[in-house]
């Protein structure tokens, strides 16, 4: 009967700790959607456009 209730404690425990960390993911995906906040390869993109204004390759956007 004590293995049966230590198993049972056990699911529990791994099913609840799966679910903080659902939810978690679920709050940091809607926070980047709502900030905007640029992953790594986004940040290098963004880096090498500049180095390309930087050097008179491309010129910025200027809306009319």
């Amino acid at each position: 009967m004590n293995s049966v209730s230590d198993i049972i404690t056990s699911a529990f425990g791994i099913l609840l700790l799966a679910a903080v960390a659902y939810e978690l993911k679920q709050r940091r995906k809607r926070l980047r959607e709502l900030y905007n906040v640029l992953d790594a390869e986004d940040k290098q993109v963004v880096a090498d456009l500049d180095e390309m204004v930087k050097h008179g390759l491309i010129t910025p956007y200027t809306p009319h």
